[in-house]
């Protein structure tokens, strides 16, 4: 089966290669749509083989993409494979049993294959392998999404790593926000983009601006792991404005609503640490610890690893010498 890998870039000399190495030896061919780079990236991508198209209406004076979608339209159009992998520059390929990756694309009744994204401790699924169909179109400016019709296999075998080098370019939080806002403006009932506005307003510490579009999410939208997502934003964001009764609340709802995962039990820790319940913070990290990350068949929308051990377990020694620490002052008063 004949796979294309299919990218949008700029300004990507530093990352580019690393990607497509990672690439190498899996793909037939490589569609790059380059959106006006000024630095080597163009002529990195056409040493290593790739068609490159050059498109600087996609982006606007300041080499800022106006529409993801449009632009992975361009590359898509460009593949003559059956297949698509659909990967970034700042991103790396990996297999962990190679064996099985053909086999996969050979089996006649998948369109869509989600792979296993890792970025910053955070892990979820997404469709970046599909057959290329006559309906096949990316939809949405910002956190694109492509349209499948038939029926979808998850592989958790498959990862794509996100490496981000941002220096000298937007950030991602930046980007999130200013194409989430003309989504808005274009459809004020995008609650996808309402979700997406109010994660990027959060990575960049807006966190009062953030808490009304996470809210809004929780109420309106029916996606459960989605709401999930939306409630430990939300409580977040009162966390770190010391607003530990709301963060608390919202940090429960997340918890009624999947009491397998292992976020809300952190966030709950959190908050009754904060409001000097080292009794209860203790119970809810202790608990955060017996909780397993979410299989690929099994997974809410953002897995935060950490939360899985790493985290609870540093927070249970902080507790543990805080109460200690009382245990030895009450022993020595009069």
């Amino acid at each position: 089966m004949s796979l294309a890998a299919c990218l949008i870039v700029h300004n990507e000399e530093r990352v580019l290669l690393r990607c497509l190495e990672s690439i190498a030896g899996w793909v037939d061919e490589c569609c790059i749509v380059d959106t006006g780079s000024k630095d080597a990236t163009v002529d990195i991508a056409r040493a290593f083989g790739a068609r490159v198209q050059i498109e600087r209406s996609l982006a606007d004076d300041a080499g800022r993409l106006l529409d993801f979608a449009a632009a992975r339209n361009r590359a898509l159009a460009m593949a003559r494979s059956e297949w698509i992998l659909s990967i970034d520059a700042d991103e790396v390929l990996s297999l962990r049993r190679p064996e099985a990756f053909r086999s996969l694309l050979r089996a006649s009744r998948w369109e869509a294959i989600e792979v296993k994204i890792l970025s910053g401790g955070t892990q979820w699924f997404l469709p970046r392998l599909f057959r290329r169909m006559p309906w096949t179109r990316w939809r949405s400016r910002v956190h694109e999404w492509v349209e499948i019709q038939g029926a979808t296999r998850r592989c958790a075998s498959v990862c794509i790593e996100n490496r981000p080098d941002k220096a000298g370019k937007e950030s991602a939080a930046q980007r999130d926000a200013r194409l989430c806002a003309q989504q808005l403006e274009e459809d004020p009932n995008n609650l996808r983009a309402v979700f997406y506005m109010a994660r990027a307003l959060r990575l960049s510490g807006q966190y009062i601006a953030a808490i009304p579009y996470y809210e809004r999410y929780w109420r309106e939208s029916d996606y459960a792991a989605g709401r999930y997502t939306a409630a430990i934003g939300s409580a977040i964001c009162r966390l770190l404005l010391h607003d530990f009764e709301r963060a608390r609340a919202s940090a429960m709802r997340a918890h009624r609503l999947d009491p397998r995962l292992a976020e809300a039990c952190c966030v709950l820790g959190d908050a009754s640490l904060g409001l000097g319940r080292l009794d209860l913070s203790h119970g809810w990290f202790q608990r955060a610890m017996t909780k397993r990350p979410p299989t690929a068949s099994k997974f809410a929308h953002f897995v935060d690893l950490s939360c899985y051990r790493e985290y609870p377990a540093s927070r249970l020694r902080l507790i543990d010498q805080a109460l200690a620490g009382e245990l030895s002052r009450a022993s020595t008063s009069p």
